[in-house]
């Protein structure tokens, strides 16, 4: 077992550890980690990795109440998840050799072979379908974001596309804006939305009601596209592992 913040309380041969392994068969993997934090909480990732962080104060009898309280919810998502995850198989299956990009499935090889075609002494190697797609992403979110800011009336300090798995888009207290590269596989009109949400953070540091206002009034169909957005979002970890083989 392995985890890389924090204080790690359970390790691989913990009896509490086994214990907890044994009644949550469906888990990748269980990681137990003592944090400075008030209240405990469980995290289950798409990968069906369970995370149970706890206050420092707490002993093993505390955090076993507390996942036995929570058991009912943690079989079900993870039974979710892993539907979700057999449902991402199948499908992708029906596109291979395809990548999903902006939202249209292409081959690889059509891609590859516009970049080649398109290519410049500073261009991405054609046989690099990621970075083909990063520059895409990036070239994209630049102009859109260079046309929001203006439409809004806002400033930024740059743009950089991430790698971030739990999070499509932030921006920095210093107004720096980040993007994660799964935004690659959406379709435009939804990163654009995610655009507008992060630069609506230049204004407002938080999710209140002016916040949604603002997102809103330049984005009219903000809570629909973050719906699908979440939707879609099922089958980027699928994806991600696609291109890195």
């Amino acid at each position: 077992m392995r985890y890389n913040k924090g204080k790690i309380i359970a390790k691989s041969g913990n009896i509490m550890l086994k214990a907890l392994q044994n009644s949550y068969p469906n888990a990748k993997s269980i990681y137990i980690e003592s944090k400075a934090i008030m209240y405990p909480r469980i995290v289950i990732k798409a990968d069906l990795s369970l995370y149970v962080r706890v206050p420092k104060a707490f002993s093993q009898e505390q955090i076993l109440d507390f996942i036995h309280t929570h058991q009912s919810w943690i079989h079900t998502t993870l039974a979710k998840l892993q539907t979700q995850k057999q449902d991402s198989h199948i499908f992708l299956q029906s596109h291979t050799g395809e990548i999903l990009v902006f939202g249209e499935w292409l081959e690889y090889e059509k891609i590859l072979t516009e970049s080649t075609a398109e290519s410049t002494p500073n261009s991405p190697q054609p046989h690099c379908l990621k970075a083909i797609l990063h520059t895409l992403l990036l070239e994209y979110i630049t102009q859109q974001c260079a046309f929001y800011a203006s439409l809004m009336g806002l400033v930024y300090k740059d743009i950089k596309i991430t790698n971030a798995l739990s999070r499509f888009g932030s921006c920095t207290f210093d107004n720096r804006l980040r993007f994660s590269f799964m935004l690659i596989f959406a379709d435009k009109k939804l990163i654009d939305y995610v655009i507008i949400h992060e630069l609506s953070h230049i204004v407002h540091k938080n999710h209140s009601q002016s916040f949604w206002n603002l997102v809103e009034r330049f984005c009219p169909n903000a809570k629909a596209h973050r719906k699908a957005l979440r939707k879609q979002a099922r089958f980027y970890p699928a994806l991600l592992q696609r291109l890195s083989i």
